[in-house]
């Protein structure tokens, strides 16, 4: 990853105050101003208005900037400060599993057909698992609600 992607990686997840200005949201994100408006209008980023106009939350922040990169590449940018701001319910675990051929064989599909890896198509595909099953499974798995919840508890 390149030193310019890790610092704003840094600068989303490790900043101290509250809310973003729109331009420093948008920067941050890689994206252009226009197209966080429209992100903004259309309600997948949520913009609050303060005493110095529109703001980006942190927590939007995050969201967005989960859904912009890897975790694996959000984890290597935060180093040694990743266990301070992200839950470890949500950290990256080596998971190793036997699976039928045609599985392995789906998953890498996906994939390459989405333009990132396995271990994030099987991240995304499992987050839906835990979402669809988790009234069952609070009791069982304690931080699964802690778990999806973040980054609303940031």
């Amino acid at each position: 990853m390149d030193q310019s992607t890790s610092t704003r990686i840094r600068r989303i997840f490790l900043y101290r105050s509250p809310n973003f200005a729109l331009i420093t949201a948008a920067d941050l994100l890689g994206i252009s101003l226009s197209r966080l408006k429209r992100d903004i209008d259309d309600g997948s980023i949520v913009a609050v208005p303060t005493a110095v106009g529109l703001r980006v939350p942190k927590e939007e922040m995050i969201a967005a900037a989960m859904r912009v990169w890897e975790q694996e590449a959000i984890e290597e940018a935060l180093g040694d400060d990743a266990g301070a701001v992200l839950p470890e319910a949500i950290r990256l675990v080596l998971l190793r599993a036997r699976v039928p051929r045609y599985q392995r064989d789906v998953l890498v599909a996906l994939a390459e057909r989405r333009g990132t890896t396995l271990d994030a198509v099987l991240a995304r595909e499992l987050e839906d698992v835990a979402c669809a099953h988790a009234e069952e499974l609070a009791g069982v798995v304690p931080a699964l609600g802690e778990a999806l919840a973040w980054p609303g508890q940031a």
